[in-house]
């Protein structure tokens, strides 16, 4: 081990023979001496001693002095202090100022020096490492906190759903109970009899939507929820949740106003999932909203927010829908948590609306499920709320099926892919280096990963704008690769294709549930996979 020692002694004699005994005794050594004022504060910046050795008794200070300057600055850095022989009272007061060792000045005292040399620094050590340990400890210590407080607030949401899931079963079923009782007595008259019927039918009705979500929520979990992609107009889905929405509406006098861009394309989606989207979004805001109050739902082409973020420059759009309400808004508080699965406000005018608060959940992942990014803002209490759902445009009249096919007839056409980063995962080298090859002949960037470790450490270096995957690969295969993808919030809006030598129906549905934007059976055309590319940068 190679050491740097600084003496500090004016005395040329007191020097040569601690020098001595140091490089005696250390084979690796470098000996910096200070004999004055000028030399002790120039050293005094350098900090790059393992060991301090001064005399007590300098012309121009006093080791005391020293001592106190250098653990000012460097409280661990080790000091050895010579002390003349009567001294000790000097001693006992550096020592309690942060000395390590001292010796008293005597002929026969030098050979201690390296003694006290390995000493100070095996203590110093020790204090080096019981510091380490106790930082390792504290932070421990905090990560056992916060996960103790997590799991205490798993449990209390957790009781807190169990009980609203109580009690959202219980209040329709008292009252299907109730009327079902009135009927079996056949003691009711035609008013009466027509209005148990309605108050059946709707809270069977309430109760379905109820278990329809719970059923959503388990798929969702499970990655078992499938989407049969097709090309949606958003205007008509629109039009019929809010003929869903707005008997509730008319009750509580609420305006409802529709404004809709004279030209907006059509959409890759699911209609029955886009209408739930739309019906969750707009009950919302038809429920919070009092009395009186107004909401609008607008319908237009965008610039997608990620292209801003990304500052591209090829800028893609998007289809919007913003669903704009005068209710009793958000806190700021728990904005960061409206999409998240069993959380609702804590304030007792959101509890009064009842719910099971897993409708926003929903909404969230299926918007991310169409390869979309859902928002809400809101100023605050009693400020209305905005949520904002935006669908990629990655195709103009073209379902990617037929998009491919017309790739394949139509030879004459070559996308530019200029400008667009691509991160490839395959196991197999050799696919690797052919797909990498093929997507680069159109000026794409492209690097690849040979695992699903080494893909996510690059998403994060190298953030693409398409994620192209094997789905059949060794130890982590496509599907671990996506799952996690989707829980890094960073990462979870990047289109994503699938390769897979399994092409069944019950495949692609589950390629497609899991995540991934588009399936491609193997054998790879290439002409396919580069408008597959194409298809969901927008550049067709």
């Amino acid at each position: 081990m190679s050491l740097n020692i600084l003496v500090i002694d004016d005395n040329p004699t007191d020097r040569l023979l601690i020098r001595r005994e140091i490089e005696r005794e250390f084979a690796e050594v470098r000996v910096k001496e200070i004999t004055n004022d000028r030399t002790w504060e120039e050293a005094l910046t350098e900090n790059n001693f393992d060991v301090v050795v001064t005399d007590y008794q300098l012309g121009w200070n006093n080791g005391l002095e020293i001592l106190k300057k250098l653990k000012s600055r460097y409280a661990d850095l080790p000091v050895i202090m010579f002390t003349n022989s009567g001294n000790e009272e000097i001693a006992v007061e550096a020592m309690k100022s942060g000395l390590d060792d001292y010796i008293i000045k005597a002929p026969n005292r030098y050979i201690r020096v390296p003694i006290a040399i390995r000493k100070a620094l095996k203590a110093a050590e020790i204090r080096r490492r019981t510091t380490q340990l106790e930082a390792e400890r504290e932070q421990l210590l905090a990560k056992e906190k916060a996960a103790r407080e997590d799991a205490e607030a798993a449990n209390r949401l957790k009781d807190e759903f169990l009980a609203n899931l109580s009690h959202e079963l219980r209040t329709p079923l008292n009252s299907m109970l109730g009327w079902a009782q009135m009927l079996r007595l056949k003691k009711l008259n035609e008013h009466d009899y027509r209005r148990a019927v309605e108050t059946i039918e709707r809270n069977t009705k309430s109760l379905a939507r109820l278990i329809e979500d719970l059923l959503d929520v388990s798929r969702i979990i499970t990655g078992n929820l499938s989407l049969n992609f097709e090309q949606i107009e958003l205007a008509p889905v629109i039009e019929a949740a809010l003929n869903t929405v707005r008997p509730v509406a008319e009750t509580k006098a609420i305006d409802i106003n529709f404004v809709k861009d004279l030209e907006v394309q059509p959409i890759l989606g699911d209609a029955s999932r886009l209408q739930q989207i739309m019906w969750n979004l707009l009950s919302n805001a038809v429920k919070f909203t009092p009395r009186g109050g107004s909401v609008e739902i607008r319908l237009s082409t965008v610039i997608d927010d990620r292209s801003e973020e990304k500052s591209s420059a090829f800028p893609m759009s998007c289809t919007q829908i913003r669903v704009s309400d005068t209710g009793q808004g958000i806190e700021r508080e728990f904005l960061p948590y409206v999409f998240d699965r069993f959380r609702q406000a804590d304030s007792s005018i959101t509890r009064s609306f009842g719910g099971l608060g897993l409708g926003l959940a929903i909404v969230r992942h299926l918007v991310e499920l169409h390869g979309g990014t859902v928002k809400v803002e809101s100023p605050g209490i009693g400020k209305g709320a905005t949520f904002t759902v935006q669908f990629p445009l990655p195709h103009h009249n073209t379902q990617p099926t037929n998009l491919l096919a017309e790739f394949e007839t139509t030879s004459s056409y070559s996308p530019s892919l200029s400008g667009v980063r691509i991160v490839l995962v395959d196991d197999d080298a050799d696919t690797r280096d052919l797909l990498q090859f093929v997507i680069e002949q159109y000026r794409a960037e492209v690097k690849t990963a040979a695992s699903v470790r080494e893909a996510l450490a690059l998403l994060q270096e190298f953030p693409p704008n398409v994620l192209i995957s094997d789905i059949g690969m060794t130890e982590e295969n496509g599907y671990d690769l996506i799952r996690q993808v989707k829980e890094i919030k960073s990462l979870r809006q990047i289109p994503t294709i699938a390769l897979t030598a399994y092409a069944g129906q019950l495949d692609r549905d589950r390629i497609l549930s899991a995540g991934f934007q588009m399936h491609l059976p193997k054998p790879i055309e290439p002409d396919d996979l580069v408008g597959a590319i194409a298809l969901l940068v927008g550049r067709i």
